[in-house]
């Protein structure tokens, strides 16, 4: 079952930003009534992604000129939409990695870097839905490190229905035919257990 790998994860937070990761607006959006109120651990599984991802990217914090490369990158996706320059995005990820002054000056476009640095090694890294699952899993591991709590959270059968449509969606259409075939087969034997109660 596709959900399966999803039911990894433990909070409203790292569901809904694997909905986002995902790409599916209708279902974050049905997540964020949940995931919003508690910004802290919203903005931790954010963070924590973010660490997991550079973990996963593993650049060398010696050759400044990989990271400056990767953080242009990053901006040519969300440079238009929200004004993150490259410059912010490297020192974000030096900072991170221990390579940067710790100076006083706050990033100018809070948690957009982190997002955009999580969406580019999503894509760099080509992540199937098993191993975005994998990357909020061991977000949310971080955040709870670090004292955030974050209560547990089983989505619904909607909700578990939807994330499997949207992670078919995420493969191409070969891939597709065999998730259908696949979940056409253990629905049969689910009504051929159930039958037999």
């Amino acid at each position: 079952m596709t959900t399966g790998r999803a039911s990894g994860l433990s909070s409203v937070q790292g569901y809904y930003w694997h909905a986002v990761l995902l790409g599916n607006r209708s279902l974050a959006r049905r997540l964020q009534p949940g995931a919003f109120p508690d910004r802290k651990a919203l903005g931790g599984v954010l963070w924590g992604m973010f660490r997991v991802g550079l973990e996963w990217l593993d650049p060398d914090p010696r050759n400044p000129a990989e990271i400056r490369e990767f953080a242009e990158r990053v901006t040519r996706y969300t440079y238009a939409t929200y004004g993150v320059p490259a410059d912010e995005v490297s020192q974000l990820i030096l900072r991170e990695m221990g390579e940067a002054p710790d100076d006083d000056v706050p990033p100018a476009h809070p948690g957009i870097a982190e997002l955009a640095v999580v969406m580019t090694a999503v894509r760099d890294l080509e992540l199937k839905p098993g191993h975005l699952d994998r990357l909020i899993s061991g977000a949310e591991g971080f955040v709870r490190q670090l004292g955030i709590s974050l209560p547990a959270y089983r989505p619904g059968l909607i909700t578990r229905l939807r994330f499997e449509l949207a992670e078919g969606r995420w493969y191409g259409y070969s891939a597709r035919r065999r998730w259908s075939a696949e979940r056409m087969g253990a629905f049969v034997d689910w009504l051929r257990d159930d039958s037999t109660v």
